[in-house]
């Protein structure tokens, strides 16, 4: 029975409170706001006392169930939402956890700064759930995930205490195993298991002068991948394209997106598409251009139908594009929970060496074990395509599974991971395996139980509870 006068047990509340872009629901025996760092401590004192789970939530747009509270406490971090500082000199910001990413970005602009890490969902996530989930993006490609770029986090752990912790900033360090060296590493990407963050220091960079936008289309995947395996190297050898971003469009997708393309124009041959970005200087823009469109027609690409963001307006529209894919996925699959589907999403990633065995081992195994509508796209650049399957039965959801399952596998046996982006949650438990020995997991749960030693935070993410 939940007896606090700090919590929320109406019924209205405690489902408003229950679902994530998962499509799983979680309602929790009750939900608390708090507005303070003392608040979330007494929160966690209370549940702590009474062995009553409690778990953090941002703006709930995970795709894999971490915020979710099926029973106990859900936790809102929604009124923590001050930025605390800018510091354009040391190009440092201080912010607590309920800070919309995409809002702060656009604070930081005015200021002339930058914060890389992009999540598509950036408009509709939190600082703090980037941060506990280690976020990345399209540009994760150049810039890496949010791990490196969280300076210093203030958290209540699991024992009820209130800890700060700051990335070490020395070029060498050699205290005690690796993993601990700077600790900070093992909170950032922790989904709420470890402590709940209550403010949150982040680096920043300066504003880029200017970018470089564009679509290219191809007429296979497999000329898609050829212009991207060329992009990459000529990064590599520092020639003139030097793309921040590189995004996959299968030919589902462009089906997906061209009802909804409006003054952009998809060919009707493209059976594929790239979205690319590159900083440059206003003064090299055009040589850059042709450098780019050269790499496309090299490819075999359709050329003459590129679409190049000249404006911001331009880029946005382009950007509205790729947040459709997963935006218009995730309706559909809400939509399928009626008769008793899902949309089933993958988050494997791979050597990009190792992209083109591994994209058509996906491919066919997801033709042959789901065998329904599926997309593939997203952060090709990083040899991290998301696979999303529409399962619209019952049956359906067990064979998408299935699929994901093998995939998994596969990606794991060519040097890659299970998730690379989204974490764990509630739905992907069962990969953890796949990834790790034994004793690494051992390894896991024992730094939870120091930081948590009643079990109370976050049950049910990363390890089954």
């Amino acid at each position: 029975m939940i007896d606090s006068p700090a919590l929320a047990t109406d019924l209205a509340i405690r489902q408003a409170y229950s679902e994530d872009a998962s499509g799983l629901i979680g309602v929790p025996d009750a939900v608390a706001r708090p507005a303070t760092e003392a608040e979330v401590q007494d929160i966690v004192q209370w549940c702590l006392a009474r062995g009553t789970p409690v778990t953090a939530q941002g703006l709930r747009s995970s795709t894999v169930g971490s915020p979710l509270a099926f029973g106990g406490v859900a936790l809102s971090l929604e009124k923590m939402d001050r930025i605390l500082s800018i510091d354009p000199k040391h190009r440092r910001a201080v912010v607590e956890p309920g800070v919309n990413l995409g809002g702060l970005k656009r604070e930081l602009r005015t200021a002339g700064l930058f914060f890389p890490p992009d999540p598509t969902s950036e408009n509709e996530c939190t600082v703090g759930g980037a941060v506990m989930t280690n976020a990345s993006g399209a540009r994760s490609y150049v810039y890496g995930s949010t791990r490196p770029w969280v300076r210093s986090l203030r958290l209540v752990l699991g024992n009820g205490q209130v800890t700060e912790i700051h990335r070490s900033q020395t070029t060498k360090n050699t205290v005690g195993y690796f993993g601990f060296q700077n600790p900070i590493d093992l909170l950032v990407g922790s989904e709420g298991t470890l402590g709940i963050a209550t403010r949150i220091e982040i680096d920043l960079l300066p504003l880029p002068e200017s970018a470089i936008a564009g679509m290219a289309f191809f007429p296979s995947l497999e000329a898609a991948l050829a212009f991207v395996l060329g992009a990459d190297l000529s990064r590599h050898q520092r020639g003139r394209v030097t793309p921040r971003c590189l995004e996959l469009f299968d030919d589902g997708s462009l089906d997906l997106i061209r009802p909804k393309a409006q003054a952009l124009r998809i060919p009707d041959l493209a059976r594929a598409a790239i979205f690319f970005e590159q900083e440059s200087s206003a003064v090299e823009s055009d040589l850059v251009l042709e450098a780019w469109l050269q790499l496309i027609q090299d490819a075999g690409g359709l050329t003459d139908d590129t679409i190049v963001a000249t404006t911001e307006a331009q880029e946005a529209e382009l950007k509205r594009l790729r947040h459709l894919l997963p935006a218009t996925m995730n309706e559909k699959g809400l939509a399928a929970r009626n008769s008793g589907g899902l949309k089933v999403g993958t988050d494997w990633a791979v050597p990009l060496e190792r992209i083109e065995s591994v994209l058509a081992e996906a491919t066919r195994i997801t033709r042959e074990e789901f065998g329904g509508f599926f997309i593939r796209y997203g952060h090709i650049g990083n040899g991290h395509p998301h696979f999303n399957m529409l399962a619209d039965t019952p049956e359906m959801l067990d064979r998408a599974r299935r699929a994901a399952h093998l995939m998994c596998l596969a990606a794991v046996e060519a040097g890659g991971t299970v998730t690379a982006e989204h974490g764990i949650g509630k739905l992907k438990r069962e990969y953890v395996p796949h990834q790790y020995p034994a004793w690494v997991i051992d390894a896991m749960r024992a730094v939870k139980r120091t930081l948590d030693p009643k079990g109370i935070l976050a049950p049910g993410n990363i390890f089954e509870s």
